[in-house]
């Protein structure tokens, strides 16, 4: 079995209503739309999590909630340390990946992209929705593929 990680960022999430507290942001129209696309596609490339560890924002537990083609048999776990997380926070998480199994980090930006950089030691943009894969290899990771559901459209 591959020790597999998936880097993931929120899907886009709605600035309409400036009273709301940055955790209580929800997603907009795109975002809706956009996270059980890539969910698809990560099912479809056999990318299902068995963990997923997602941050308590609101926009990252709808994303999470519209992404059932690869969510309805994982662990979920729910992590308040990964709102707006550092990179300390980030990498302590990827420190617990399982052996052998596939872990879905589900959190918010600059954090995924920092990880993916630290973890790969390349620049990659991580839009909304996007999600990045990582297979353990020789003691360290290797980034696999960068999916971006602007991307995804264009292909179809």
């Amino acid at each position: 079995m591959r020790t597999r990680l998936i880097v993931m960022r929120h899907a886009k999430s709605s600035l309409s209503d400036a009273g709301l507290d940055d955790h209580d942001r929800p997603l907009n129209r795109r975002g809706r739309r956009e996270a059980p696309r890539i969910a698809q596609e990560l099912h479809d490339r056999e990318w299902i999590p068995d963990r997923i560890r997602v941050s308590t924002s609101k926009r990252t537990m709808e994303t999470l909630e519209l992404m059932e083609a690869i969510s309805r048999k994982s662990t979920i776990d729910v992590e308040p340390s990964l709102y707006h997380s550092n990179i300390s926070a980030l990498l302590q998480a990827v420190k617990e990946v399982e052996e052998g199994k596939t872990t879905m980090i589900l959190s918010h930006n600059p954090g995924s992209e920092i990880l993916v950089h630290q973890l790969s030691n390349r620049l990659e943009v991580i839009p909304t929705a996007a999600a990045a894969l990582f297979e353990e290899k020789h003691k360290g990771w290797t980034l696999v593929d960068v999916l971006r559901p602007k991307e995804l459209i264009t292909q179809s």
